[in-house]
């Protein structure tokens, strides 16, 4: 440009007045885009909503080649919670701090990296195959923790140059870890109100209400339905010899090997005082007496703790029924697997006595 041209002059300034406004107006936009997910992210009515929002709706809305959400899930809170939801893509449970540690050592702010340094992290943040060249890790904290990240990638290696500005996302990671933590303490509360506090399987309110939903299914569908008994053998002794919280240890250990022996869509509860009931959907009289036979080695084989650091054992006794095909009610399957171990229990113990074998 000529500096003594005023036409010249003018129409340079012309084009940086015309650059400054594009650019506003694209702040502007990425501005609004940002302040509608935060209303989403407030809005939010469950997990799975929230999980989808962000790496779903957001890889959308911003045009992103890759996103990825990692939660900390030392309690397996979140794997509880998370397998029976239909979620097009499930976020990365941590077992320990040690992942979040390597994406932001001491460091808890976005971090924006691209090509010629840090490609370890993009190898660690992202799937390999799907290309990033360039991301945005946002730590999520609340209440000073660090509870997890959210990753956004771009095969342009210049989407996040490590020169700009993250102010809009470090309020995202803001809000995003507070819809996480609501969301957490909401399950939390769920759960509350259907798990037993001591064992950690569900209550008898829950098992009463899911019980008649899985009759009718069963039912409906003509599928079958196979309901075990679980009794601990000569409970009360335990209590008299080793004190009620050794007692309670049992309890809690026998729930959480039943828990273990058990497939997603299965239900265990505990009935009352020593006894527990599962209720197997889908599953015939083979299928039953096996998840039946697995537990009761389980329980056997176990060196259950006590509080005092030292072990006791036990054992239980189980009754099993299938659904009866002219059933009318689900109290019918489980008056049969009572009778069942109440058999199991009168001719021995430690065994599992099925309905057929069961003198009415």
């Amino acid at each position: 440009m000529n500096p003594s041209d005023p036409h010249a002059q003018v129409q340079e300034l012309r084009r940086q007045l015309q650059s400054l406004l594009e650019a506003a107006k694209a702040n502007e936009r990425k501005l609004d885009r940002f302040d509608a997910l935060e209303r989403r992210l407030v809005a939010v009515s469950s997990m799975e909503e929230l999980v989808n929002l962000l790496l779903v709706d957001c890889r959308e809305d911003f045009q992103l080649d890759a996103a990825e959400l990692w939660l900390l899930d030392q309690d397996e809170e979140l794997r509880r919670a998370l397998p029976a939801l239909p979620m097009i893509k499930a976020p990365k449970l941590l077992d320990s701090h040690a992942g979040l540690k390597d994406l932001f050592g001491t460091v808890r702010t976005t971090r924006l990296v691209g090509p010629g340094h840090s490609e370890a992290l993009l190898a660690q943040a992202f799937d390999p195959q799907a290309g990033v060249r360039s991301a945005a890790l946002l730590p999520l904290i609340r209440q000073g923790l660090l509870i997890g990240s959210l990753h956004f990638g771009s095969r342009d290696p210049q989407r996040y140059d490590a020169a700009s500005g993250t102010k809009f996302l470090d309020r995202l990671a803001a809000i995003a870890a507070i819809a996480i933590e609501s969301m957490l303490n909401r399950e939390r509360l769920r759960r509350a109100g259907m798990t037993d506090g001591l064992t950690g399987v569900h209550n008898r309110r829950y098992f009463d209400h899911r019980s008649l939903i899985e009759f009718s299914q069963a039912v409906r569908h003509r599928y079958p339905l196979a309901c075990l008994f679980l009794d601990i053998d000569h409970f009360k002794s335990i209590n008299d010899r080793h004190g009620h919280p050794a007692g309670d240890e049992v309890l809690r250990q026998v729930g959480g090997l039943i828990l273990r022996s058990l497939r997603t869509g299965d239900l265990a509860a505990r009935y009352g005082g020593e006894e527990f009931v599962v209720l197997l959907p889908r599953t015939d009289l083979a299928g039953a007496r096996e998840v039946a036979e697995r537990i009761r080695l389980m329980v056997q084989e176990a060196p259950f703790i006590t509080p005092d650091g030292g072990t006791v054992s036990a054992t239980v006794s189980v009754g099993l029924a299938m659904l009866p095909a002219e059933a009318t009610s689900f109290g019918e399957l489980l008056q049969a697997a009572d009778r069942a171990v109440y058999q199991a229990k009168r001719s021995g113990r430690n065994r599992t006595v099925t309905h057929e074998d069961a003198p009415a």
